[in-house]
């Protein structure tokens, strides 16, 4: 057969993403910070956009951007909230709640979400390794009580404030409206004088450290062993630095730099000595039990139960597992001498240097949404507020001086361009009040749903899956999961992701609970358990079948090391 060419027309259908739609996929799944640097890269591109300055805002356009919604309770949580608040329930209207109006998203199912985890605490990472499960177990012997491990969220509200940061705040705050359930505040709160605390400076650990050793009188060689081993500080204190691959750099650089004399190991382990001689006492420890040791030998010899501390930290492994008759055996002390000794341990400093670190101004972490309850002492309602986070809302606007130049019917190159540029704003405005619309309808849902977790806390909240809020919005699964990446809540329970609301479910005898209900109970028997004689995973799996749950004692085993709570064996406390 001799080749060929030949010339056809082939009509064919695809379905494609414009540039404009990529966009608007691309800002839905954008933390509040990722935002913000996408606005300034716009910006610094697009002369006809521009940002509005804080004082030119008015009240219409500061509620135009607002976007709020309220969800008024159902009975029975009314009647709690106001039982709380001593007052009468009564005349309270059922669930209703209206948002404003958004869009429908187009079904992009390139990515989807996995909603059947079995713990909503299952995505915290990998587990810690051998060494930092060993300092763990040694910090919890160093505690006032009984091991226990507390992962739940401050019950306090956390701050909000307009024109200023979203935070912790300090325990003297003031509140404008509080409606206390428990220890929960249900109200906004004030938090004027937040920036008092904003670019404030302290002295590092790093640099304490060094003013110590300036006293010392380093040789060169010294002050350059010192230098490395002060910058491989973790904030604790301690020199997360391993001494072979030290000295092999040392190697390197003598061979390089044709040095006379070598630095050996002991003149790296005679630096340490210097700096863990610093204040505060325990920094410079290579491990825990270094820490704890440099600690006593800084203490009087006439010390009741010094040396026989010392004698147990020396085996500090069977102290970690809790083997109590080998550890007896090895140091010669007796079971008197045992739980007064773990008494004077318990007194020393675990991680020196978090002085230094807590005395730093902390990140805050700016929720994305704010939900706090509103009581309307006139028409006796309450009613949740739901609205999006003013600090976190791009409040751009379209340069009219620039727009003013532009000519209908003109293709010159300067019209060109700018007649461009005014269509990508517009575009670009247009896709993030979509996004904070759809964002705003997302978790009001979300709160619809879980109104019990506002006022109970974890053990109340409900099984939901994406298809539930994508049902109740309109919205594709998809494009609800793109909207809950990376994006916060405040609520009266703390301050949390909004994929911390999503969670399986087991079946029980009241219907179908969550697993994040599930572990907040596991929780909750574990803190309350008698320390000397923990609940075993087979003891806990009994008392939640009591509840009618139904679970195996594999599972409760999952949620349980999931939550970083060690087993019954380790958690049991012997003196």
């Amino acid at each position: 057969m001799s080749p060929s060419f030949n010339l056809g027309v082939n009509l064919t259908t695809a379905q494609k993403l414009t540039p404009q739609m990529q966009q608007a996929i691309k800002l839905l799944q954008l933390s509040s910070l990722e935002l913000e640097q996408e606005v300034q890269m716009k910006l610094d591109s697009n002369p006809l956009l521009e940002r509005v300055e804080e004082d030119e805002i008015s009240a219409e356009d500061f509620n135009s951007l607002e976007e709020l919604t309220r969800l008024e309770l159902d009975a029975e949580a009314q009647k709690e909230v106001y039982q709380l608040s001593n007052d009468h329930a009564e005349g309270y209207e059922n669930d209703d709640y209206e948002t404003e109006g958004g869009y429908e998203a187009a079904d992009y199912d390139e990515y989807g979400y996995d909603s059947g985890v079995d713990s909503p605490q299952a995505d915290q990472g990998d587990a810690v390794n051998e060494t930092e499960k060993e300092q763990q177990n040694m910090m919890e012997i160093t505690a006032s009580s009984g091991p226990q491990a507390n992962e739940n969220k401050n019950a306090e509200t956390e701050g909000f404030m307009e024109g200023e940061t979203l935070g912790e705040l300090p325990i003297d705050t003031g509140w404008e409206e509080v409606f206390t359930h428990g220890s929960t505040a249900l109200a906004r709160p004030d938090t004027q004088g937040m920036s008092d605390y904003q670019g404030a400076t302290s002295v590092t650990l790093q640099d304490h450290i060094r003013w110590q050793l300036n006293f010392s009188h380093l040789t060169p060689q010294q002050s350059l062993i010192a230098d490395y081993l002060i910058d491989a500080m973790d904030e604790s204190g301690f020199i997360q630095a391993d001494m072979a691959d030290l000295k092999a750099s040392f190697d390197e650089m003598a061979s390089f730099y044709g040095w006379e004399h070598r630095i050996e190991n002991e003149h790296i382990e005679a630096v340490v000595h210097l700096i863990q001689s610093c204040e505060p006492l325990g920094v410079g420890a290579r491990s825990l039990a270094e820490c704890l040791q440099i600690q006593l030998h800084s203490l009087e010899e006439t010390v009741l139960y010094r040396d026989q501390a010392l004698r147990l930290l020396d085996e500090h492994q069977l102290l970690v597992t809790n083997n109590i008759k080998e550890l007896m055996h090895r140091t010669g002390l007796k079971n008197s001498d045992i739980g007064p000794s773990l008494e004077l341990i318990r007194t020393l400093s675990a991680a020196p240097g978090l002085a230094f670190s807590t005395a730093q101004p902390e990140a805050y972490d700016i929720p994305d949404v704010l939900v706090y309850l509103v009581h309307n002492s006139e028409s006796k309602q309450a009613v949740w507020k739901v609205e999006l986070n003013p600090e976190t809302l791009p409040k751009l606007r379209i340069n009219q001086e620039y727009a003013s130049l532009i000519k209908r019917g003109d293709d010159s190159p300067d019209n060109v361009y700018l007649r461009d540029n005014l269509v990508d704003a517009k575009l670009f405005i247009r896709s993030i009040e979509e996004r904070n619309q759809n964002l705003l309808k997302v978790a009001t849902s979300i709160i619809k749903l879980q109104q019990d977790f506002l006022l109970q806390g974890p053990t109340a909240m409900k099984p939901l899956i994406l298809k539930d809020i994508a049902e109740g919005v309109g919205l594709h699964e998809s494009t609800v999961s793109r909207l809950t990446t990376s994006k916060s809540i405040l609520t009266p329970q703390g301050l949390f992701p909004l994929k911390y609301f999503f969670s399986s479910h087991v079946s029980s005898d009241q219907g179908d609970i969550s697993s994040t209900a599930i572990s907040a109970m596991i929780q909750q028997l574990i803190q309350q358990e008698d320390s000397r004689a923990p609940l075993s995973d087979s003891a806990i799996k009994d008392l939640l079948q009591q509840q009618g749950i139904e679970i195996a004692r594999r599972t409760v085993a999952k949620y349980r090391e999931a939550m970083n709570i060690g087993s019954s064996t380790q958690r049991k406390v012997k003196f």
